[in-house]
């Protein structure tokens, strides 16, 4: 019931027609790193729809890298290898944490993207507008993230540290996975900025729906997964919403192996070694072991809808993973004493 409800104020919220929207302060974030066109591209879209927008990634990239934190643990220095160190021609031993030189809004972190989407809000939102965001994004990322790949996702889990912040967040990822690096001559026809103008218009959408109930662009702890799917270039401004579950349906599922060499994925990408380690497997995949990935075939499962190519899927979801109502039934009947 509880999604039914969070649904439908989402899908209030994106029938409300662009334009009438008013200027947010808006924490981007992502786990491509800082130096990754999509994310730069979003920045540069939301500052000129009338937004105001800073940057808060990893120097690295630290896909797959899921919620992970290094708790207790000084920001290390740069190796001068990281993939934004390489692009922003930072040398080694440059301080782990810092801005681009030709840009004062786009700051890294030497870490994970919940380390960076934190440094954000703690430290350079207060810092910019003297308190929290109005609004963090996270993404947009270099490949979907759907059903239970989530668990894994940086892009995901910085959208889940925010949102348990009770801050409005929205993780938004893109199908395609080409690792696009930014430079200010980066052509106003490329896939990241009509992907930046899909995630404009939803902001838009929230934000004018958020003025009209004068309320937070989003109701407290509710997020949203976002998953663009591949179109062909300028079909981006039609491609229309859908409400989706979050689902398990996805494309790949993380599985260990005892021998990646048994791994189809690994052995197409060179990784052809006789040693274990964790790969990705399609869903319905029976593993050396017999075990079977499962599958999900429900179409308003996010994985199956994405992947139709014809809308944008938007799934309501919370910071914590709290059972339904149904299930903390069950539980009780489970554990109730016996008569």
């Amino acid at each position: 019931m509880r999604f039914a409800i969070c649904g439908a104020a989402v899908l209030t919220a994106l029938s409300i027609p662009a334009g009438s929207a008013f200027a947010l302060n808006i924490l981007l974030c992502n786990d491509d790193g800082v130096t990754a066109a999509n994310v730069r591209a979003l920045k540069q879209q939301l500052i000129a729809a009338g937004h105001s927008a800073i940057v808060a990634s990893p120097i690295d990239n630290q896909s797959g890298t899921g919620g992970y934190i290094r708790f207790l643990q000084p920001i290390p220095a740069l190796t001068g290898n990281e993939r934004g160190a390489k692009a922003l021609q930072l040398p080694a031993g440059t301080l782990g944490v810092g801005t681009d030189p030709s840009d004062a809004d786009a700051h890294y972190v030497n870490g994970t993207p919940s380390t960076a989407c934190l440094y954000g809000i703690d430290v350079l939102a207060s810092k910019r507008w003297g308190g929290a965001p109005d609004l963090v994004i996270s993404g947009p990322n270099e490949g979907n993230n759907t059903g239970h790949i989530n668990n894994s996702s940086g892009t995901f889990n910085a959208m889940l540290y925010a949102v348990n912040r009770r801050l409005p967040a929205i993780a938004v990822s893109d199908a395609v996975t080409a690792q696009v690096t930014w430079s200010p001559g980066l052509p106003a026809g490329s896939r990241a900025f009509e992907v930046a103008s899909i995630v404009v218009r939803l902001v838009d959408a929230l934000s004018s729906q958020g003025r009209h109930r004068r309320g937070p662009v989003l109701p407290e702890g509710l997020g949203l997964n976002v998953n663009v799917p591949n179109f062909a270039a300028g079909a981006g401004v039609s491609l229309p919403w859908r409400i989706t579950h979050v689902g398990f349906a996805t494309a790949y599922a993380p599985a260990f192996y005892e021998r990646l060499s048994d791994s189809p994925l690994a052995v197409a990408s060179g990784v052809n070694y006789q040693l274990p380690g964790i790969s990705l497997a399609t869903a319905g995949t029976v593993l050396p072991s017999g075990v079977v990935i499962p599958t999900d075939t429900s179409s308003s499962s996010e994985g199956n809808a994405v992947a139709t190519g014809t809308v944008v899927t938007v799934s309501p979801v919370q910071g914590v993973p709290e059972a339904s109502g149904a299930a903390i039934g069950r539980l009780r009947g489970l554990l109730a004493p016996p008569r």
